[in-house]
């Protein structure tokens, strides 16, 4: 199945904002596909939005773009999303300020963010507004348990799995980026007691992911919401290095349970496991 990235890339001459699309997936017809889509998308053609690709039909309607395995258009692929490079820090900077971070970033957009190690991290929109947008790591960024022991007595809040975010993982991001990242609050109730901290980096919550539980299988009491982007079960499945296809943690606990925490399934389902399991890591942030 076909992978279609609409990439826009670079300023020429200061004035001409250059657009390249690149398609994966493909034994073959892969340069073909990309100019025909290109040549489409500055006819005013094609559009993507919230995930999908969007190719005008014959009578000026609008053809969502189905995942199939063939090369015709439309039906070409499977469209997740634009791929945004050349956004700086600075960039974010000036939209927070004059409120239009909306505009700059949209759901399903990815960045590549620098890290100190020479290398990069792929995160992805998954939320924004006017004033702040949130992301999360396209893929997982190690495996690790959440807590030595199975138990997840003392929340996320005390958990190995937050200490393995805050010191293992954050630091790594270029300081340039970490400097415009914005402190989540976060609230928890552990052993009858109301918690409340603030995270730079942070693990997704099960409401993030799945929505609030109306069977009450997690309670999350901080300003969750479900993310636009998460929305389908294939979009929430993420990789981990050569492993493939993943489970990786949550920071919710299993609230019926004082051994689970949450985690999503390989096949972006909800499922929950003794904490001591070494799952995958795909944090978030806010900017």
């Amino acid at each position: 199945m076909a992978d279609v990235r609409i990439k826009y890339t670079e300023t020429v001459d200061e004035i001409t904002e250059e657009t390249r699309i690149e398609v994966t997936g493909l034994e073959y017809g892969a340069d073909t596909l990309a100019n025909q889509l290109l040549e489409k998308l500055r006819e005013g053609k094609v559009r993507p939005e919230a995930g999908e690709l969007f190719i005008e039909g014959e009578e000026g309607k609008e053809l969502v773009v189905p995942p199939q395995q063939n090369n015709a258009i439309p039906g070409i692929c499977n469209f997740r999303m634009v791929v945004s490079e050349g956004i700086s820090p600075e960039d974010f900077k000036t939209a927070v300020e004059e409120g239009n971070v909306d505009e700059l970033i949209s759901p399903y957009d990815e960045i590549d963010i620098p890290l100190d190690t020479g290398g990069s991290v792929t995160v992805v929109c998954a939320y924004s507004n006017p004033n702040t947008a949130r992301f999360v790591f396209k893929d997982c960024w190690d495996e690790a348990a959440m807590n030595d022991e199975a138990t997840n007595k003392g929340g996320y809040y005390k958990s190995k799995g937050r200490a393995h975010v805050l010191v293992d993982i954050l630091p790594h991001i270029a300081q340039e980026w970490r400097a415009i990242f914005k402190p989540r609050k976060m609230v928890e109730e552990i052993d009858g007691e109301r918690i409340e901290y603030a995270d730079l980096m942070w693990l997704l919550s099960a409401t993030d992911v799945f929505g609030p539980s109306e069977e009450g299988y997690w309670k999350d009491l901080d300003d969750s919401f479900q993310l636009p982007i998460f929305k389908r079960e294939r979009d929430r499945v993420k990789e981990c290095g050569d492993e493939g296809t993943y489970p990786y943690w949550l920071r919710s606990v299993r609230a019926a349970g004082g051994n689970y925490s949450c985690y999503v399934n390989t096949d972006g389902g909800a499922n929950d496991d003794n904490a001591n399991w070494s799952y995958g890591f795909a944090p978030g942030f806010d900017i």
